[in-house]
């Protein structure tokens, strides 16, 4: 596993990154071989504090962060290099039956979700909440606080509740054109 030190925090010592980096193996290993086992992950993932994973389908690919207090309730795919910042939420959108008189909420059965997929190369904001079922598509973003209820299509930029497109994440087609060429080059190696 190679140590990229091309997002190192400013300031940031060599031997410090360093140490830090085989910690972060460390506990990744030991969070999805004993604490979350039924997690399956194919790379170098970061865990911050407090995250959590429902006992679903759960795939990580390589090149992974989740901030603290997350939650992953829902069966997810990760692709590869995604930022997840802080307390942002992949949960059921048929989690509890609502519609039938005379029974609790409670009572109520639970409906089919479908996969969330997050593609490669997307970057989630803080406090959004991803609806079960939707595919975020390669080199998205979307916006702090928002509620993704609905597919996001590559390259784009989106936000709101419930989250809509903001604007293209590159100037020209050309521009979105390299960086997809870019990523399927990658996926390839």
């Amino acid at each position: 596993m190679k140590i990229h030190f091309v997002n190192m925090p400013k300031g940031a010592s060599k031997v410090n990154f360093i140490l830090r980096f085989y910690f972060n193996i460390f506990r990744t290993w030991y969070l999805f071989n004993i604490k979350f086992y039924w997690v399956k992950y194919k790379g170098f993932v970061r865990v911050m504090a407090e995250t959590r994973f429902a006992k679903r389908n759960i795939e990580i690919g390589d090149r992974v962060q989740f901030g603290q207090f997350c939650s992953v309730s829902t069966d997810v795919i990760f692709g590869n290099n995604i930022l997840i910042a802080g307390r942002v939420g992949f949960v059921g959108k048929n989690d509890h039956g609502y519609d039938v008189p005379g029974q609790y909420i409670w009572d109520g059965d639970r409906g089919q979700d479908g996969v969330t997929v997050v593609e490669d190369d997307v970057w989630i904001g803080f406090s959004s909440t991803i609806i079960a079922g939707v595919t975020i598509g390669k080199g998205a973003i979307i916006a702090a606080g928002s509620l993704v209820n609905t597919n996001v299509p590559s390259c784009e930029i989106w936000g709101g509740i419930p989250a809509k497109k903001i604007k293209n994440r590159f100037e020209s087609e050309i521009d979105e054109k390299i960086h997809k060429t870019f990523l399927d080059n990658q996926n390839k190696k």
